[in-house]
């Protein structure tokens, strides 16, 4: 883009948005990278969105300019995602929460509000948010494209599986409001579908009444491979059961947690936590904490990307079966490579709900109702560059086996997915993706980094 184009690029932007824009290479910076920290792209002009008008005018002046746009929420992404190499950054900026919810317990809420934006707001009428993530600052929109997992996923699935309506801008500035039963498919291509057929502007979601007490029961195991048979028993199980669970290795501890809400704490003491839980070893059983216990909260650190240090993170799904081999695979490899002081690992158990989103993690061909995500997580910190090839290595291997076992990978991760992996992990969805693509952004320019 030459300078004269880019000047009429701005002056044409700046016509019809409310914010100011960011043009100059200093305001620019913190846009050229992402939580991930692995690539550097500088985008010409960042439009900080405040409003669907922002938005559409945004997609319409792009269009007709033939220039690229890339929608991003707080930068938490991983592989370069909401990144722009001479094009416009869209921000779902965060502002005033836009938050409205009914006597039905429904909440209709601007994808621009951030979790804990909304979290605070339906605590305060006696409600809460099916799923909780693990990183409160981020976007709903964000969280929204990829799905979205928490520890209450146990019981109630993924974020996307709360949604009942959605109101999707197409690549050329149009709107409409999409549901199972209007534009259903736009809907599930929507959710979890990362950013490839529109921006989610608004949702309309399922809460819950909120228990702000949880019974926790925490249980200590000699290895992460001891973990995952102690999770036999929530394959099939259909009785009572714990809202909360997590399990996790870190700096050699291994444990699993499991939790059960309560409205006060009277009743988390005298209740014991529901499901066979007895025969695990506890640490502790009578700890009782808030919902945010389950919450890992992570900030990104405002900084040049050169002193950030780079996340190599992924997530691979599994029924048990696929579980226990990949975690038998992962404790018997290379420890030189696969195991680091500075490497998580945690393990969620995913309800699937009645939708079959087409790019969820829970896409495999199993027919288990419950499946099972765990995430390995590296934090490499600058100049350490062996460690960070030794990473993307293992997550290399990771992919690979997730593969043989039938498994998927969380595409929000930072596997270098190619097209033909993607062919092969998600088959005709893939396809009727790129079909879509061809019809609702011709020229390729909305979200190019999304998916390959």
């Amino acid at each position: 883009m030459s300078a004269a184009e880019k000047d009429a690029l701005v002056q044409a932007l700046g016509a019809g948005v409310r914010q100011p824009l960011l043009v100059d290479a200093q305001a620019l910076e913190p846009y050229s990278h992402d939580f991930g920290g692995t690539a550097r792209r500088l985008p010409a002009v960042v439009v900080k969105a405040r409003c669907e008008e922002d938005v559409v005018h945004t997609f319409r002046t792009a269009r007709a300019r033939g220039v690229s746009v890339s929608v991003r929420g707080s930068g938490h992404s991983l592989r370069a995602q909401s990144l722009s190499d001479g094009g416009i950054v869209l921000e779902n900026a965060p502002g005033d929460p836009d938050i409205v919810v009914g006597e039905d317990g429904r909440v209709e809420v601007s994808t621009r509000t951030r979790w804990g934006e909304l979290e605070s707001a339906l605590n305060m009428v006696g409600r809460t948010a099916p799923v909780l993530t693990d990183h409160m600052a981020t976007s709903l929109g964000g969280t929204l494209s990829v799905a979205g997992y928490g520890a209450r996923s146990l019981v109630y699935g993924a974020h996307l599986d709360q949604v009942e309506r959605l109101r999707l801008i197409l690549p050329d500035g149009s709107a409409r409001w999409c549901s199972q039963a209007e534009d259903g498919e736009l809907f599930r291509y929507a959710l979890g579908g990362f950013g490839q057929v529109g921006f989610i502007e608004r949702v309309v979601m399922r809460t819950l009444p909120f228990q702000p007490v949880v019974r926790v029961q925490r249980n200590g195991f000699e290895s992460f491979g001891a973990l995952v048979e102690s999770l036999s028993w929530t394959q099939g199980w259909d009785g009572p059961s714990p809202d909360h669970f997590f399990g996790q290795q870190k700096r050699g501890e291994v444990m699993s947690v499991f939790g059960a809400s309560h409205p006060d704490e009277a009743s988390a003491s005298t209740t014991r936590i529901p499901g066979p839980l007895e025969s695990l070893s506890h640490q502790r059983t009578h700890m009782l904490v808030r919902p945010g216990y389950f919450i890992q909260a992570r900030t990104r650190a405002d900084a040049p990307m050169e002193k950030l240090p780079r996340q190599f993170w992924s997530d691979y799904c599994f029924d048990y079966e696929g579980l226990r081999a990949f975690v038998k695979a992962l404790e018997e490899g290379p420890r030189e490579r696969y195991w680091d002081d500075n490497c998580l690992v945690r393990i969620l158990a995913l309800k699937r709900g009645s939708v079959r989103w087409p790019f969820d993690i829970r896409s495999l061909s199993s027919p288990a109702s419950r499946l099972y995500g765990i995430g390995i997580y590296y934090r490499i910190e600058p100049g350490e560059d062996e460690k960070a090839e030794r990473a993307r290595q293992a997550h290399a291997d990771f992919l690979a086996r997730c593969l043989e076992l039938g498994g998927r990978p969380y595409l929000y991760g930072c596997n270098a997915m190619t097209p033909e992996l993607m062919e092969r992990f998600y088959g005709d969805a893939y396809a009727r993706l790129r079909a879509l693509r061809r019809e609702l952004d011709p020229d390729g320019l909305f979200n190019p980094g999304g998916l390959p």
